[in-house]
C-alpha cells in the first residue's frame, strides 16, 4: 500500500501501472532528478554518454587475433608472440572466449590458474599471458583494469627447482660427431650453439651465418632477432669456435629445412655408443627410426635447454668466473644468480679445458 502514491504518479508518466522499478531504482530516479531541475534526465543522460562512450562489446574470441596482430606488428613472430598465440588460443580461450571481458573478474582468473593442469612454472606463464592481453585491453579502453595484473606469484602453484642437466663430455663428443657424420649440414648451426651459447629457440631459427664474423672474432645479433630486442654482440669466443666454423661455417639461413626430424635424429644417433650400431641404424628410414622406443628414451632424457645449458656448464668451469659467462650469454640475471645454477655439478677445470 505504501507504493500506491508512486503507481499513482508513474501511471500519470507512463500510461500504465506495472511496477516495473524496485524500490531503491524509483528512489535513484528521485534523487537524480533533484541534480538539476531545471535540465531533463534525457540531457543528462545524454551528456553522460557523450563523455562515457559505449566500450567495446565484443567478445574474447574476437578480439584475440586484433591482440596478436598488434604484437606481431610490434615484435614480429617471435618465441614472445609464438608463446601467446599457443597460450591463449587453448585453455584460456576454451575457458573465457565466449565472455565481454569487462564481466571477467579476478577472482575467475585465480581460480583458472589454480586449477591448471600445468607445472607451476607453466601456471604462471599463462599468467603472464593473461596478464599482456588485459593490459592491451586496458591500453585499448576496453576495460579500465588488468584482472591478472596483482595477481602474485605467491597465490599461484609452487614452482619446483629443477637440477641442471646437461651433457656429458663423452655425449656432446659423440652428438656433434653424429652431426658430421649422418647430417654435415646441421653442424654449423650446431657449434654456433654447443661452442657459444646462443639461444635455441629465439635466435637460432633465424640465424644467419653473415652475423658471425671471423675478421673482428664476434658474433652480431640484430636487434630484431636478439631476445632483448637490441644488437647484441658476442665476443671473446673459445679459439675452438673459429675452429669448427673455419671448417663448416657459411653465409645465409643456418637452420635447414626440416631441421627438426633432422635434429631428432642426430639426437637418436648420438645416444648409441657403439658407432657400428649407430651407422646401422642411420640407414634406416627417418620416421622407422625415430618410432623405436629407443629413440622415444634418447629423446625423453635430451636436457631440457641443452646446448647452451651444456656449453655454460663447461664454460663456467673452465674460466672460474660466472661474469665472464654471462657476459657472453649476455645473462639478464645478475652473474651471482648464473654462479648458484651451476656449482657443484661435479664438472672440474679440467673438464671444462677439455670441452673447449
Amino acid at each position: 500500500m505504501a507504493d500506491i502514491p508512486r503507481l499513482v504518479e508513474q501511471f500519470g508518466e507512463t500510461g500504465h501501472s506495472t511496477f516495473v522499478q524496485s524500490r531503491a531504482a524509483v528512489e535513484e530516479y528521485e534523487q537524480a532528478k533533484q541534480i538539476s531541475p531545471e535540465v531533463s534526465l534525457v540531457e543528462v543522460a545524454k551528456f553522460w554518454r557523450l563523455h562515457h562512450p559505449v566500450q567495446d562489446t565484443k567478445k574474447i574470441v574476437e578480439i584475440l587475433p586484433t591482440f596478436l596482430a598488434d604484437v606481431e606488428r610490434r615484435v614480429g613472430k617471435t618465441r614472445h608472440w609464438e608463446d601467446l598465440k599457443s597460450r591463449l588460443n587453448a585453455a584460456f580461450l576454451e575457458q573465457f572466449g565466449e565472455r565481454i571481458p569487462e564481466t571477467v573478474t579476478r577472482h575467475e582468473v585465480m581460480a583458472y590458474l589454480n586449477h591448471h593442469p600445468g607445472a607451476g612454472r607453466t601456471v604462471l606463464n599463462e599468467k603472464r599471458a593473461i596478464c599482456n592481453f588485459f593490459g592491451y585491453l586496458v591500453q585499448e579502453g576496453i576495460v579500465t583494469q588488468n584482472v591478472a595484473s596483482g595477481i602474485k606469484k605467491r597465490q599461484l602453484p609452487r614452482i619446483d627447482a629443477k637440477e641442471v642437466r646437461f651433457l656429458s663430455l663423452d655425449h656432446a663428443a659423440r652428438y656433434i660427431r653424429a652431426a658430421e657424420r649422418y647430417d654435415p649440414e646441421l653442424v654449423a648451426h650446431e657449434i654456433v650453439q654447443l661452442i657459444s651459447g646462443v639461444r635455441s629457440d629465439d635466435e637460432m631459427a633465424n640465424f644467419d651465418g653473415s652475423w658471425v664474423h671471423p675478421e673482428t672474432r664476434e658474433i652480431v645479433i640484430p636487434a630484431d632477432i636478439a631476445k632483448t630486442g637490441k644488437r647484441e654482440v658476442i665476443n671473446e669466443l673459445e679459439e675452438n669456435f673459429w675452429s669448427w666454423w673455419s671448417a663448416y661455417g657459411r653465409k645465409g639461413l643456418l637452420r635447414p629445412k626440416n631441421y627438426e626430424p633432422r635434429w631428432n635424429r642426430v639426437r637418436v644417433l648420438a645416444a648409441i655408443k657403439d658407432v657400428n650400431e649407430a651407422d646401422r641404424q642411420a640407414r634406416l628410414p627417418i620416421k622407422r627410426l625415430l618410432a623405436s622406443d629407443e629413440a622415444k628414451s634418447a629423446l625423453a632424457n635430451w636436457p631440457w635447454n641443452g646446448r647452451r645449458r651444456t656449453f655454460c656448464t663447461y664454460h663456467v668451469a673452465k674460466h672460474q668466473s660466472a661474469e665472464k659467462t654471462a657476459l657472453i650469454l649476455r645473462h639478464r640475471g645478475d652473474s651471482y644468480t648464473l654462479h648458484e645454477s651451476y656449482r657443484g655439478l661435479g664438472v672440474t677445470q679440467d673438464m671444462g679445458r677439455k670441452y673447449f
